[in-house]
């Protein structure tokens, strides 16, 4: 099931996908993907598997991508 992230004003600014196993990603409005969250490791990360920090911080990068 699709999240859509809205800002203060009721624009989208992203979605959050649910993924197979629990994992979470992040999709610009456009549909890129941003980051994604890995439950199994407790931590965000870049597309390409850089870590961006512990825990789930999806929501608070929505409005970054395009």
């Amino acid at each position: 099931m699709d999240r859509i992230i809205k800002d203060r004003n009721g624009r989208p600014q992203g979605t959050i996908r649910q993924m197979a196993g629990g994992r979470e990603e992040l999709l610009s409005n456009s549909g890129h993907p941003i980051a994604y969250y890995d439950p199994k490791t407790d931590a965000t990360y870049k597309p390409g598997g850089s870590k961006i920090g512990g825990g789930n911080r999806l929501v608070g990068m929505a409005g970054e991508g395009d």
